[in-house]
């Protein structure tokens, strides 16, 4: 058994480990800290950070809530709306647990609850983190209030939080203030501002994130100072036609909430003739030996498995 005693599959307690932490941050995450820890001097709080994609922000909204939150015996629930990103966070927990920030505590208990992990039913109150999916956890707010039950304060993380627009997550965020009376809530996005009307909802007329944004750095900044890679784009027509049938409202959520209605998103991920093209697209005329080394976004971890597959074949096709 490894440092970490498991509870569940997805309920551990962590160990911190003794010593510094030996992931140094980047100037930007530790001038984000900086500015979370300025804030954080008020009793309640609704602030974004905003860092492009690639450049930490759930490292560092954990590396700033371990010494500030759990350190000091106050709970976080974390909320996502994907699986793995929800792992993601779990993770960035346990393995940036050290005895350098985290100086009072021998252990806490983190657990993740979502329909592909654990129930919200097994929540028990002494859990000092939660990583809950929204939808797990607006169909169980009476196990939230459990868990609530005795506090005065609460870290709150909305990952992706241009989502948080969408009224069931409106829904969590009344429900939660409701209850406790110091809520200190942040957001991490990397697009904080889709159309006019998403900026309303964030930061305008009847705004969630009142105290506006806490730390912003953007992409040329972070390209510039060798942080993050210089994009070289080059795009494929595939000809492949998809969500004919999609009405006003579908189209209008893939528009401001980058949500992909969940049949269509499973036919793209299937689509033979679209992922034959891509992974062809990649090794024709030696562009894989052009590339080198790639890292692949794909629409979902079903695309993610079955374009791996696909690579795989071909690869094995070629030697």
């Amino acid at each position: 058994m490894d440092e970490n005693t498991v509870l569940s599959k997805n309920a551990k307690t962590v160990k911190v480990k003794q010593g510094k932490n030996p992931r140094p941050l980047y100037p930007h995450q530790v001038a984000a800290i900086a500015e979370l820890n300025t804030i954080n001097k008020q009793d309640l709080f609704n602030t974004l950070v905003v860092l492009p994609t690639g450049a930490g922000k759930t490292m560092t909204a954990t590396r700033w809530l371990l010494p500030t939150a759990i350190d000091n015996k106050k709970k976080v629930l974390w909320v996502a709306h994907r699986h793995l990103l929800l792992e993601q966070a779990a993770d960035s927990f346990a393995v940036n647990a050290f005895s350098d920030i985290v100086l009072n505590r021998a252990s806490f208990k983190y657990r993740i609850v979502s329909g592909q992990h654990d129930r919200p039913i097994h929540i028990k109150h002494d859990d000092d983190i939660l990583v809950v999916s929204k939808d797990s956890i607006i169909r169980n707010m009476d196990r939230l209030d459990e868990w609530l039950t005795g506090e005065n304060e609460l870290y709150f993380v909305i990952d992706e939080a241009h989502h948080a627009t969408a009224r069931s997550y409106r829904r969590i965020i009344e429900h939660i203030k409701s209850k406790i009376p110091n809520v200190k809530m942040l957001g991490l996005t990397a697009t904080p501002f889709r159309t006019s009307e998403q900026e309303q909802g964030l930061l305008g007329k009847e705004p969630l994130f009142t105290d506006d944004i806490v730390y912003k750095v953007d992409l040329d900044t972070l390209i510039k100072r060798g942080i993050l890679s210089t994009p070289d784009f080059e795009s494929y027509d595939t000809d492949i036609l998809l969500g004919d049938e999609l009405g006003l409202s579908a189209i209008k959520n893939i528009e401001r909430l980058d949500l992909i209605p969940e049949d269509i998103a499973e036919h793209i991920a299937k689509n033979k003739t679209r992922n034959s093209f891509i992974v062809k697209t990649y090794f024709e005329n030696d562009n894989h030996k052009k590339y080198g080394q790639t890292l692949v976004f794909a629409l979902s971890r079903l695309h993610a498995i079955t374009l791996k597959n696909y690579l795989r074949i071909t690869v094995k096709s070629t030697v």
